[in-house]
């Protein structure tokens, strides 16, 4: 076989050689760019992203910690957006403003306690904080039960139940 290749090789004119290897070379180039290069650029362009949303996350959590270490409980201030809308309503609008609708499955609301019971499926973990920050800052819902499971296969995507009370 390599005898094949080096007598046909041989065979080939000067000019046809430079065609045949700058073609091989420009080959390299778009294989080695398409395969390896490009994927780590956008592989590394993801972890910043990752790791910006992440600290943006720490940020908020410590401040809500230190507003749970402060008074016991944290407090929202400012007034209430929807104080004449339903829970439910508050939830749906403010869901779909968020960007987190798609990720809704299921809505249930509770007559008894006033809760209102929501399932996401393949929801941006970060724009649900997003979504439960407005919620709670603006609208004074707070999170009576959470249940969040990491998807194995994608980074910042979770499936979360929780329990929205006002």
């Amino acid at each position: 076989m390599i005898n094949l290749v080096k007598n046909y090789w041989q065979s080939l004119e000067p000019r046809e050689r430079l065609v045949l290897l700058s073609g091989a070379i420009f080959l390299v180039v778009i294989l080695f760019y398409s395969q390896l290069w490009r994927p780590l650029q956008k592989s590394l362009d993801f972890m910043e992203n990752s790791v910006r949303n992440m600290r943006v996350n720490a940020v908020w959590v410590e401040q809500r910690s230190q507003e749970l270490k402060r008074g016991g409980q944290i407090s929202a201030t400012g007034p209430k957006r929807g104080s004449d809308q339903s829970l439910m309503a508050i939830v749906e609008q403010t869901a779909s403003q968020a960007g987190v609708q798609d990720a809704i499955q299921q809505i249930v609301p509770d007559q008894t306690t006033g809760e209102v019971r929501v399932l996401l499926e393949g929801v941006q973990f970060n724009q649900w904080v997003l979504w439960v920050d407005n919620l709670y800052k603006n609208y004074g819902v707070d999170i009576t039960q959470l249940n969040a499971e990491k998807d194995d296969d994608k980074p910042n995507i979770a499936e979360i139940r929780l329990s929205f009370i006002r």
